[in-house]
């Protein structure tokens, strides 16, 4: 009787977080691109890409947005340099001599109470011209229709931000595991319908790029107004959203692609960050990981001992949590190995996600423990946590 109460649970927990993330799915809109821009109808844009030691990426970053198809006079890329200690500006400034239109900003020091990407965004706003503001990732490769299509529908539906979710490049057999697991927690934990809801104060959007009515960020405060926050994306939305203009996130087709981390190391690093901004306090780290580690093990465990337990007492109670915590367990199988034909990659991956979960959890511990000792570690930087004010003044510190 135990363990049909178990699997009884089981399914209702499984059913509950699959209709959240069902739920989401069908609200979330879509956008491809749209033919070119005329000269006529295309107003000034500036695009700004914060960057930090990218020299993998920034390259292709860069000549793909100068290879859009937008009108060449009111088109302006300015690249900030946040103290890099590889070849990102000397990158950027060879593609600056070949293009007039890109301008490469060394960022200065960091000013009491601000963390490096939103001063370095905000710096570059003081040098930007036009309506319009598109912040950008320098780890993300647009398509050539991406800055018209984007305004196109920041306009349409009377936009003061627009956010698009690039799609994501899984390359390595970590990133197979473990990104996937991450964006089904986003699913599993956040209610993104309510960033596209004008009567809902929430914003939670994705900063990798971000297509913003200067009317709007000014109206906001601006990067100031978010310096110290360590996802300054959102709670500039949220800001904007307060100043009664409209946020939407959209997902994208053949429009933008990213690959956000190309080694284990800034895989781990970089998911701890996410998820220490995504959960906040330490005791809801802990939480995240107490669930995570359950749905792995009760996945795959759970099963297994109905089907020890029925064939040893062959029990109507037993058959009955046999099939219940089969159903369930296959709900779950199936959902991530269509999450893997989404991606593009084997679906064999999709049976490996109690792996991918099970990693998740020791990100989470290891983003516990980095708290404990004073920040989160990203890019040469501790960062504080969920926007605590740790290590000095300036919000941030470099790490020895």
């Amino acid at each position: 009787m135990i363990l049909l109460i178990v699997s009884a649970a089981w399914v209702a927990v499984v059913a509950a977080m699959l209709a959240r993330a069902i739920g989401q799915y069908r609200h979330y809109q879509v956008i491809g691109p749209v033919p070119d821009a005329a000269e006529s109808s295309a107003p000034n844009v500036t695009v700004i890409v914060p960057a930090r030691n990218e020299a993998r990426s920034i390259g292709r970053c860069v000549e793909a947005l100068s290879a859009q198809r937008y009108p060449r006079g009111n088109l302006k890329i300015i690249v900030v340099d946040d103290h890099s200690r590889d070849e990102t500006a000397a990158l950027v400034g060879r593609l600056a001599r070949r293009d007039d239109r890109i301008r490469l900003i060394s960022s200065e020091p960091l000013p009491p109470g601000w963390l490096g990407k939103p001063y370095a965004c905000a710096q570059a706003v003081r040098h930007a011209s036009g309506p319009w503001l598109c912040f950008v990732d320098a780890d993300t490769i647009a398509e050539p229709t991406l800055i018209w299509t984007a305004l196109r529908t920041a306009t349409q539906h009377n936009l003061g931000l627009l956010s698009l979710q690039p799609f994501q490049d899984l390359v390595s057999r970590w990133e197979r595991l473990i990104l996937p697991c991450g964006f089904f927690v986003v699913a599993f934990t956040q209610d993104l319908r309510n960033t596209n809801d004008p009567s809902s104060p929430e914003a939670s959007v994705n900063g990798q790029f971000l297509l913003v009515r200067r009317e709007a960020y000014d109206a906001a405060g601006g990067h100031a107004a978010v310096r110290g926050q360590l996802a300054e994306d959102s709670a500039l939305a949220a800001n904007i959203k307060a100043a009664g203009f409209k946020v939407m996130v959209l997902g994208t087709r053949d429009l933008l692609h990213t690959r956000m981390y190309a080694d284990f190391r800034a895989l781990w690093e970089g998911a701890a960050r996410q998820t220490a901004t995504l959960l906040g306090a330490s005791s809801g780290l802990f939480i995240a990981s107490i669930a995570a580690l359950l749905l792995a093990a009760l996945s795959v465990a759970l099963p297994i001992a109905a089907v020890f337990m029925a064939v040893e007492e062959n029990s109507a109670s037993h058959v009955a949590a046999l099939v219940l915590s089969l159903a369930a367990s296959l709900s779950l199988f199936c959902t991530h190995i269509g999450s893997a034909r989404y991606f593009r990659i084997p679906l064999w991956y999709g049976l490996l996600f109690p792996v991918g979960y099970t990693i998740g959890v020791a990100v989470l511990l290891y983003a516990i423990w980095e708290r404990m000792r004073g920040g989160i570690r990203w890019k040469g930087r501790i960062y504080p946590a969920a926007g605590e004010n740790v290590g000095g003044p300036s919000g941030e510190r470099a790490m020895q």
